[in-house]
């Protein structure tokens, strides 16, 4: 098998369209180049990227383009095919890295917990952070949100810097 210069360009998403959920074309921005006939979500549960593969530990929705093909056929590293169940009916969709798409996070629960975790401090009896998008890289950590977070009690033994991080 060959291989090209830009296959770093590209990312292999690992997952399984989402039926019940559709795709209009009312609303989207014109930079979007889906048509409507070709895009859907489908639930990511990790990806490819740069060679190697990443998995997601809470699955989201993201928007693709086309069907999408059987992982098996892939010849990238992966989700675990030992894991016949759950391989058998997942797809795989290659995309580039500049792309748009869009991303939704998808949390259940009861509309007490969801709409009063969002509110923090405000509301007594609330607790319980979330924290979402978060990337952990040797001793690097970019892209974290963090909402509804209190911390109290907290002790920094051995620290150096001011104390106003």
């Amino acid at each position: 098998m060959s291989e090209s210069l830009y296959a770093s360009a590209s990312i292999v998403l690992f997952g399984r369209e989402v039926d019940d959920l559709a795709v209009i074309k009312k609303g989207l921005s014109t930079a979007t180049t889906f048509s409507k006939e070709d895009k859907q979500f489908a639930r990511i549960y990790g990806f490819t990227y740069d060679g190697v593969y990443y998995e997601i530990p809470t699955p989201v929705l993201f928007m693709v383009k086309g069907k999408g093909k059987k992982a098996s056929t892939i010849d990238l590293p992966g989700p675990n095919p030992k894991e016949a169940k759950f391989f058998a009916s997942l797809l795989a969709w290659e995309v580039k890295q500049s792309e748009d798409t869009v991303r939704l996070d998808v949390d259940q629960g009861k509309f007490q917990d969801m709409l009063l975790s969002m509110l923090g401090d405000g509301v007594s009896g609330v607790s319980g952070a979330r924290v979402s998008g978060a990337r952990v890289s040797g001793a690097r950590v970019s892209g974290a949100r963090v909402s509804g977070a209190r911390v109290s009690g907290a002790r920094i033994s051995g620290a150096r810097g001011d104390a106003s991080d």
